[in-house]
């Protein structure tokens, strides 16, 4: 199908040269296609997120980088460094490799000095070695000029990144003294994925006349510059020793003309890159009895407090850290769980959840996303619309972006979030203080940790993701914690009720206990582990309390008070349970 659209579009056979170059141009499409329903895919090239950039590395099991890296390089061709350099590590690894790993960048950066940060999931696998995601932030200090039609292209050969940024620093100098200059990018040594990140940086209506130089690699660049002469960003190139000639221009023609290192000319229609999109549509698996997995009803259910001690002991309530080391964040990232997949007729709300849990981490820091990274090599179709549905219903579609990537291992993902820092503020405690739920609390039990640590097995209905409601909770925290309505915010997510308010708890540091009252018709056992993905526990204060309440009502969201902060140090949930002090100073801290 795709051949006869290319013949259909060109009115003639492809070369075998020109079939690569074009599977190169839209590689990242047609891996989304393979996995992902088509709804989800756009076929329209849209211009590149410029505030951040990332790359992915290799550490050795010496703690030390392997490979040539680039993200500095495409920086520094874009006239800009970055404020912020966050590394996401895909593992675990021992800490004197991050504090290793974090000299050598401060090092290399202390010239134009960004904040760094490092970022762990909470389920990382313990490693040596392995992958790293490099996020470089950019600052908004040289804003970039629009990239129109009659702009021209110009090619400049450069040395390969070595042990320093002695190229860079030249490069991005030269670039922010010329008036002509609109963008750089770094390419990549590859006619096809070259011709990509020139395509998303033009608009839609422009076109391409482009001869790419017969040699060039990885790292060399190509300049975007106003017209009708670039005479004078060539002497100042030629002036710091580097090559430069122009290589082609940007036009409002229906066609690309384009010259692959050779003499013949190409005329590519626009259209030919939008090739049509004929991608699984996958639907979420319908409810079916699952024979294998039967409730396991005990005449003699565990004690709660019992179970309570069981979960501390195993670690909860997970200390989720901003960043593991580091300077203070300009920006917020958050990122996802690396939970291991399994097969299920769950698999589509995980997929939900690990996006949806890192827009919740975002808003929980009074911040919307500004920018979303999913990079995923999971084979579970399912598992990757379910990202593509929270993506969408989060209206977040313009702002994300999805790649598959076969570097990474098989079935391994990260979703990672990018928010507004605000500034924080240090709060008192006393008795008066309220705490609030938002949203409800469901019950939903089965495959919780509760089951885990009991043993006890449950069936019920598929997990459900109330958009609406979630998109709404978030919109009131964003709004409550930036305007310092409220004085934390918890998520009710693994573990349910209890670990929430265990965690409450720990961030009381112990001053205080904590008496709660809610009313429900669940089970003891759903109502405190009950894993209500969509809701969240807040703390308040008495004066901001009717402040509270109006932001709620504004954004359409149930909440209730249902607890207080108290001087005896234990907790306390209904007539149900009671913690005493002395095993709540079990709670891991860190």
């Amino acid at each position: 199908m795709d051949l006869e659209f290319i013949q259909r579009s060109l009115g003639r056979d492809p070369g075998k040269k020109e079939l690569n170059i074009l599977y190169g141009a839209v590689e990242p499409v047609l891996k989304l296609r393979d996995r992902i329903p088509a709804r989800f895919i756009s076929q329209e090239p849209t211009a590149g997120h410029h505030s951040l950039r990332y790359e992915l590395r290799e550490i050795n099991i010496q703690g030390q980088w392997t490979g040539t890296h680039y993200l500095m390089r495409e920086c520094s061709l874009l006239g800009a460094w970055p404020k912020q350099l966050s590394f996401i590590w895909l593992f675990e690894p021992p800490k004197i490799t991050i504090r290793k790993i974090h000299d050598f960048e401060k090092t290399l950066t202390h010239e134009f000095a960004p904040v760094i940060t490092h970022h762990l999931a909470l389920d990382a696998p313990r490693k040596k070695g392995g992958k790293v995601c490099v996020l470089a932030i950019l600052g908004n200090d040289n804003p970039r000029k629009k990239v129109l039609s009659q702009q021209l292209l110009g090619f400049i050969k450069i040395p390969k990144p070595g042990k320093t940024l002695i190229n860079e620093k030249k490069i991005k100098y030269i670039l922010n003294q010329s008036a002509l200059y609109v963008e750089g990018i770094a390419l990549d040594g590859d006619h096809g994925k070259d011709l990509r990140k020139l395509l998303n940086r033009i608009p839609n209506s422009a076109s391409l006349d482009l001869a790419f130089p017969k040699r060039y690699k990885k790292g060399d660049g190509i300049v975007i510059s106003q017209g009708p002469s670039d005479s004078a960003l060539k002497g100042l190139l030629n002036g710091m020793k580097y090559e430069y000639q122009r290589v082609g221009c940007i036009r409002s023609e229906p066609v690309h003309t384009l010259y692959f290192s050779d003499v013949h000319e190409r005329r590519w229609p626009k259209g030919l890159t939008l090739i049509s999109l004929h991608g699984k549509d996958i639907e979420r698996p319908t409810l079916k009895p699952d024979h294998q997995r039967l409730s396991k009803h005990s005449s003699k259910k565990p004690a709660l407090l019992t179970i309570i001690k069981k979960m501390i002991k195993a670690g909860y309530p997970k200390v989720q850290k901003k960043q593991i080391f580091g300077d203070t964040q300009q920006s917020i990232i958050q990122v996802s769980e690396l939970r291991s997949l399994q097969t299920g007729r769950d698999i589509f709300f995980y997929g939900i959840r690990s996006v949806a849990d890192v827009v919740r981490k975002i808003a929980l820091q009074g911040s919307h996303i500004d920018e979303l990274r999913v990079m995923t090599n999971v084979g579970d179709t399912r598992f990757l619309a379910g990202q593509q549905s929270a993506i969408h219903a989060f209206d977040l579609k313009h702002r994300a972006d999805t790649r598959i990537l076969d570097a990474l291992e098989p079935n391994q993902h990260q979703v990672i979030g990018l928010g507004s820092s605000i500034e924080s503020v240090e709060w008192n405690h006393d008795t008066s203080d309220f705490i609030a739920l938002l949203g409800g609390v469901k019950g939903e039990i089965e495959h919780s940790l509760y089951e885990e640590i009991s043993g006890i097995s449950h069936v019920a209905g598929q997990k459900s993701f109330d958009s609406i409601m979630e998109y709404n909770i978030n919109q009131t925290l964003v709004q409550s914690v930036s305007s310092s309505v409220i004085k934390n915010a918890l998520a009710i997510e693994k573990g349910g009720l209890v670990c929430t308010v265990l965690a409450l708890y720990r961030y009381l540091k112990g001053q205080f206990g904590i008496k709660i009252h809610i009313t429900s018709r669940l089970t003891a056992e759903e109502l405190l582990f009950g894993e209500s993905y969509a809701s969240a526990l807040v703390l308040l204060g008495e004066r901001e309390l009717m402040e509270f309440q109006r932001i709620c009502m504004l954004h359409s969201v149930p909440c209730s008070t249902i607890g207080r902060l108290q001087l005896k140090k234990d907790i306390s949930i209904n007539k149900l349970l009671i913690v005493p002090e002395k095993t709540l100073k079990l709670i891991p801290s860190k």
